[in-house]
């Protein structure tokens, strides 16, 4: 079929361009093909058709919780009545639609739809999905990052705003204790006079999606969780009584992909919210100008608290949040209008008022949060709030560190080990004021779990392994619900300083995460297809120069006349050869998609054990 008459063309030009015309219909052709294939895509994606949740039946669930709590954790819930799944947001702006409602009326088939009847996949009214992180919204916030990490950092930081602002208020009341007595928050007094231990809940990295994110935080806010072990020697389970946490401390990137009032709302408050209600005198609306939110109005177990009641007669959990690098892409704006200006997450109360604290802790422990911003290091307000803290701990006393980024793991796996930008002030406080109390030390950051201990003589041969009891044990734990970071990428034996380290256990193990990374040739492209559209783009711009390729199958001829496979093969190397001239010879607008091509796979190619002449040959390549 050779359609010449709709073209334009006549037979004599069909004769004198032997098999141009042909060639010119193909081409139009196989673009039609394509428009009208990305017009009934983008059809599908405007009307619902390719969201998660969607499912083409008339029928539709009467709630949408009837998947998400299933029958175990809804018998479980005596704490919650239905109410508190049910948030309203009457006071903050936000659309109380159901994000992926769809029309009930029958579907057009798609891939889509057929994928999604395998798994149903629902989320509450006023939720947003998981982020679809190789998406064009990446972008944005990239260009968020840039802006922020060259612009704003350096010149305008909003912890020295904090300092200020609550320096004032505390010469206004006639504190003195500290520079930033706000920042230091009592718990010493805790009853455990009976014998019962103090315990702490720790999380980081849970602003992605409303499911995952939930099914941790529905745990956290359990009075008890009961964990089955098994005994190696006897070989018979036993059940560990796991109680909530007095306090949980959360380590930062509350919100993805950035820190916008949406995000926020919908992304992080809204799960915890449903995890644990807020007290009935709850609004979100409510700017707290006054911590902590003493008395609690509508608790009656709460309303005889004072305004200057100590946080340890306060029976219910409390949260201490620090920032990560995803809540600094705005300059700390959101976090400080939510999180530093806000009573309440969920059930738990919020009484800090800066980005960092410090927590005694019954027994002589610490906790200390420290804000690292996007330089990777404390400024020295920071270091001085601490240093003066220290001055209050006993040399038995012991210390635990809570950053965001674990400069552990990634330093020697980005070959940054030698980097002495990165926590440099940290490090100052830990040698001089922290000497030797320092035990433990969290972080979050990568979506994982790994738990390194320091050990002697670990290349000593001959020897057996002893562990070092006066350095810190390294966890990273940040399963907060986000999308999962590979473990078997990194090494089993780290260096910190002149420090060795070994890692005693990982989730997933490191057997199974190189497993789960063999799905991503299927899951990535089904997951993050828009990415799919800037390579498309990429590409037809890199290969314009190429079109029309009028008489190619004639030129094959010429030079191939046998039809051997070897004379096949040297044509297709001398062609394309000669194609690649043309983009750096008369193909202007090749050959800038070319460059931002290879500057592209050449910035995302993996840089920690790569130099960059190894780099440049697989971008190329």
């Amino acid at each position: 079929f050779t359609p010449l008459v709709w073209l334009g063309f006549s037979s004599s030009n069909s004769e004198q361009e032997h098999t141009c015309a042909d060639e010119f219909s193909i081409w139009v052709l196989w673009a039609l093909s394509i428009f009208g294939h990305l017009f009934y895509y983008l059809i599908n994606e405007f009307n619902g058709l390719h969201h998660k949740g969607y499912v083409p039946s008339r029928k539709r669930s009467t709630s949408p919780f009837d998947n998400i709590l299933g029958p175990e954790i809804s018998k479980s819930s005596s704490s919650m009545d239905s109410n508190s799944i049910q948030p309203s947001y009457s006071d903050d702006g936000f659309d109380n639609e159901e994000d992926d409602e769809h029309d009930e009326r029958d579907a057009w088939p798609s891939i889509s739809a057929t994928i999604q009847k395998l798994k149903r996949i629902e989320r509450p009214q006023g939720t947003l999905p998981m982020v679809s992180w190789y998406s064009q919204i990446v972008f944005s916030t990239g260009f968020d990052l840039l802006l922020s990490a060259h612009v704003f950092l350096g010149r305008f930081d909003a912890r020295k705003m904090q300092s200020a602002l609550i320096g004032k208020e505390t010469k206004c009341n006639h504190q003195s204790d500290l520079p930033n007595p706000e920042g230091l928050f009592d718990f010493s007094e805790c009853d455990t006079s009976s014998g019962s231990d103090f315990w702490f809940d720790f999380m980081s990295d849970c602003g992605d999606g409303f499911n995952s994110s939930y099914q941790v935080a529905r745990l956290l806010a359990q009075p008890n969780l009961h964990v089955y072990t098994s005994s190696q020697s006897t070989k018979s389970r036993m059940v560990n009584i796991l109680p909530r946490g007095k306090l949980l401390v959360i380590g930062g990137d509350l919100a993805y992909p950035d820190p916008t009032p949406e995000n926020y709302e919908k992304r992080f408050f809204r799960t915890f919210e449903d995890a644990l209600q807020p007290p009935p005198s709850f609004r979100r609306s409510h700017i707290s100008i006054q911590k902590p939110a003493f008395p609690i109005k509508g608790w009656k177990s709460c309303e005889k608290l004072k305004t200057d009641s100590p946080l340890s007669s306060y029976d219910g959990p409390c949260t201490f949040l620090i920032p990560g690098n995803h809540d600094w892409f705005d300059g700390l704006a959101t976090y400080t209008r939510y999180i530093l200006s806000r009573d309440w997450l969920g059930g738990w109360l919020m009484p800090q008022k800066t980005s960092y604290f410090c927590l005694k802790l019954p027994r002589n422990w610490w906790v200390l949060g420290f804000d690292l911003a996007l330089d990777d290091d404390i400024d020295i307000e920071q270091f001085t709030f601490f240093a003066n803290a220290a001055k209050q701990m006993q040399p038995h006393h012991n210390a635990i560190i809570v950053t965001h980024v674990p400069h552990w793991v990634l330093d020697e796996y980005e070959n940054h080990e030698n980097d002495l930008k990165k926590e440099n002030n940290l490090k100052e406080l830990v040698k001089t004021h922290l000497r030797s109390k320092v035990r433990l030390r969290l972080a979050g950051d990568l979506h994982n779990y790994t738990r390194h201990s320091p050990v002697n003589n670990i290349n000593s041969p001959g020897q057996r392994r002893t562990n070092a009891k006066d350095k810190p044990v390294l966890i990273v734990a940040g399963g907060g619900g986000a999308f999962a970071h590979p473990t078997h990428c990194f090494e089993e034996q780290i260096r910190v300083g002149e420090d060795q380290y070994v890692r005693e256990c990982a989730y997933p193990s490191a057997k199974v995460s190189k497993n789960l990374s063999w799905l991503n040739l299927w899951q990535f492209r089904w997951r993050n297809w828009r990415f799919d559209i800037l390579w498309a783009v990429s590409y037809f711009g890199m290969a314009s120069s190429f079109f029309p390729l009028c008489g190619v199958y004639d030129d094959y001829l010429d030079n191939n006349s046998s039809q051997s496979f070897s004379g096949l093969l040297a044509w297709t190397l001398r062609r394309v050869l000669y194609l690649m001239s043309k983009i750096f010879v008369s193909g202007r607008v090749s050959l800038i998609f070319t460059i931002f091509i290879i500057g592209l796979t050449f910035g995302f190619t993996d840089k920690s054990h790569l130099n960059w002449r190894i780099r440049l040959s697989w971008s190329v390549l």
